[in-house]
């Protein structure tokens, strides 16, 4: 929280509210050290404050541990949070500041919903509130090695975002994978908590490989993600170890039916040697999925049909398909 300044005499002061909060945004977006800039004035820290709460960055891991510690209420709600790392940078701990960060979030709501109720109110926060995002965004390695995984679903399961991402911090030419099986494992447990999500975007991870799904839920002919009403679009990039029958099974869950576009680029039912999945491989895991009648499975088919779209975008010198053009893969 920046010091509060002592009241500006400056130019500022003389320029229009609605065009300093327009510079003021730019400012903040880019700015290494926001605090400073608030600091400036009076003004300033009045009209940057909720813009600099309302969209919280995080481009390093101590600016989300001085957030995460800091016991001051927030000027406003957030609406979008979003942690960027550099790659190999990411601390062991990051899913616990982010959780800690969360519940700094939390606490203000439920501090304003106290308010709200007035004199004639409870006075008792509820205690199982999820923040509210329009976005949460990130954009950071997990490590295979990490013992604090479990935190990933504590941190994503105190919020509840329209609009998931989650990318590698690589560049899009490198074929890294971010999201480790165990990792993808808790976030996929988190992604069950939601009831708001509409867009989730995915690259650069491995689903953890149990085609007997006796040690994970990710069974060859299992779901690849629960049942989320809300959901509509998908996408997934830059994936291994991923099963054409569980995308097919997702589509065939009753709770998915607005789900209008999944797209799969760069995806491998194995590692990146081998060919990249096609529509046709998600139709004929459609096809041969138990527990449907042939009605069923020629309707769960057409809406492969609709919906998915597998796609080639990164290129690379050898592999299994290396002589395919990029672009759609039927």
């Amino acid at each position: 929280m920046p010091t509060p300044p002592v009241p500006s005499t400056s130019k500022f002061a003389r320029v229009p509210v609605e065009l300093l909060q327009e510079f003021l945004a730019y400012a903040l977006e880019t700015s290494p050290a926001p605090a400073d800039l608030l600091s400036v004035s009076r003004t300033f820290l009045e009209l940057g404050q909720p813009l600099l709460h309302a969209r919280l960055r995080f481009r390093s891991i101590n600016s989300l541990i001085l957030f995460s510690q800091g016991a001051a209420p927030l000027v406003c709600a957030p609406k979008s949070l979003s942690v960027t790392l550099a790659g190999g940078s990411a601390d062991y701990e990051v899913f616990t500041y982010l959780a800690a960060a969360l519940k700094r979030c939390r606490r203000s709501l439920q501090a304003d919903e106290t308010r709200q109720e007035g004199p004639g109110g409870t006075g008792e926060p509820e205690e199982a509130t999820q923040v509210p995002l329009e976005l949460l965004s990130l954009r950071l390695h997990s490590h295979i090695n990490n013992p604090h995984l479990a935190c990933v679903y504590e941190a994503l399961s105190l919020a509840n975002p329209k609009t998931f991402v989650w990318m590698g911090p690589d560049p899009d030419h490198h074929f890294s994978t971010a999201i480790v099986p165990v990792a993808t494992y808790h976030l996929v447990r988190a992604l069950s908590t939601w009831t708001a999500v509409e867009h989730i975007t995915l690259t650069n991870l491995s689903f953890p490989s149990d085609e007997l799904g006796l040690h994970t839920p990710f069974a060859r002919d299992e779901p690849l993600l629960p049942a989320l009403p809300s959901l509509r679009t998908l996408y997934v990039g830059q994936a291994t170890l991923l099963s054409p029958g569980g995308v097919a099974a997702m589509l065939a869950q009753p709770g998915a039916a607005r789900l209008a576009r999944v797209r799969l680029v760069d995806a491998y039912s194995h590692s990146i040697w081998g060919p990249r999945i096609r529509r046709r491989d998600v139709e004929s895991a459609a096809g041969a999925l138990r527990g449907l009648d042939e009605a069923q499975r020629a309707a769960l088919v057409e809406r492969v049909r609709a919906v998915v779209s597998c796609e080639k975008r990164t290129e690379r010198i050898m592999g299994g398909d290396s002589g395919d053009g990029q672009g759609v893969l039927e």
